[in-house]
């Protein structure tokens, strides 16, 4: 997954509609908000997540098996469908238990 690794995803709530989540890059021109969600999938196995405001990073690792990225946080498990990425988006189905 070349275009997932190594750069910011920033949330971009305005696009979603039903359960896939959307994610621009940070460099993307997004109205304004409060705060924006971001994720990084580093090339090295290590993750983090950026919760909106001032929420802080939490770091842990990813790994990726087809359209399926397992994050790692904290001993905290998330999988993540990936429905598509490429250079200028990245569409998550986020099932939350």
């Amino acid at each position: 997954m070349k275009d997932l690794t190594d750069r910011i995803w920033l949330r971009s709530q305005e696009e979603e509609t039903g359960e896939v989540r959307v994610y621009r890059p940070a460099d993307h021109r997004f109205p304004p908000a409060r705060g924006r969600e971001g994720l990084t999938f580093h090339s090295d196995g290590r993750f983090d997540y950026r919760a909106p405001g001032r929420g802080g990073t939490e770091t842990g690792t990813w790994s990726d098996s087809g359209d399926v990225v397992r994050a790692d946080i904290a001993g905290q498990v998330i999988r993540l469908y990936v429905t598509e990425v490429g250079d200028d988006v990245l569409r998550l189905r986020w099932p939350h238990p």
